[in-house]
């Protein structure tokens, strides 16, 4: 048992070293192979000199296989091309605790349904990414003008349709560096976009808009909670700069916690208990459920 778990895992490490996947013939002679050297082996049982390699090699093409499956899994949601840099209309729900700054507010988004963007008849459009992280930025955005106060506040569960330009996701891969593009995949999210103002639709259609209030669902009702813990203290601790260090301890979200503090944490060494507190439960309940 112990040489078919590390076979299993030592195949899996090894997909993760292949630069491209192997094509789906390769995979499917791989798996007959291993499955048939496994039946032969039970049925057999050889001298344990060469049973002991064998199951180690069967079981390392078996974890290579499915290490490819999964990966061929997450991979087959993506954006078309064809419509990268394109205004379509999302309808969904928000799938993530928003977060607001001075440009603008980011959430990630769980689409039901998509379509083309032009005059008449909207077309339905599929395949489709299931979840898509977005900017919504002020029409004004800028200026002068306050734009982003005319921008309203969106909250986990809700409903909305949008009008987006999404592009695939694209980020920086420094060796020893934050791979912003694996972080994405790792997140279940197949696009990058943001929110198109109304002023620039063509058809002068009001497309970003609300569409209900609150969708039930296990994790909805979890972000929900934990949307309200995070106004409950800044409401109680306005303009305070500890608030954000609370928020991150109490529902997990780092993003409001400055760069000057996690120096300060990382050097004292506690940096890690920061990581950890809430963010990781809160995150992998929010996301599974």
């Amino acid at each position: 048992m112990r040489a078919a778990l590390l076979g299993f895992v030592f195949g899996v490490a090894i997909l993760q070293q292949q630069a491209e996947l192997f094509s789906y013939n390769w995979l499917s002679l791989m798996m007959g192979l291993s499955l048939l050297g496994i039946l032969l082996l039970l049925k057999f049982k050889p001298m344990p000199w060469l049973h002991l390699p064998a199951r180690f090699i069967l079981t390392a093409l078996l974890g290579f296989v499915w290490a490819s499956g999964y990966a061929y899994f997450y991979l087959s949601e993506e954006l078309p091309r064809k419509w990268e840099n394109q205004d379509v209309v999302l309808t969904g729900t928000i799938d993530s605790l928003p977060f607001r700054s001075e440009r603008g507010q980011r959430f990630n988004f769980a689409v039901e349904q998509v379509r083309a963007d032009g005059a008449g008849d909207l077309t339905l459009l599929a395949p489709w990414p299931s979840r898509v992280a977005l900017s919504w930025y002020g029409p004004d955005w800028g200026g002068d003008s306050g734009g982003m106060q005319k921008v309203p506040s969106v909250q986990p569960g809700e409903r909305w349709q949008f009008r987006v330009r999404l592009k695939r996701p694209h980020g920086n891969a420094n060796e020893f560096g934050f791979d912003y593009e694996a972080w994405l995949l790792e997140q279940g999210i197949r696009a990058t976009g943001s929110v198109r103002p109304d002023k620039y639709a063509q058809d002068a259609v009001q497309y970003n808009r609300k569409l209900v209030d609150f969708v039930w669902s296990p994790g909805n009702l979890i972000a929900s909670i934990r949307y309200k813990l995070r106004a409950r203290i800044h409401a109680a601790l306005p303009s305070q700069p500890y608030a954000g260090v609370l928020v991150a301890l109490v529902v997990g979200d780092q993003r409001e916690i400055s760069q000057a503090d996690w120096t300060v944490f990382n050097r004292v060494g506690i940096g890690h208990l920061i990581s950890i507190s809430g963010s990781r439960q809160s995150f992998h309940l929010h996301r599974r459920v």
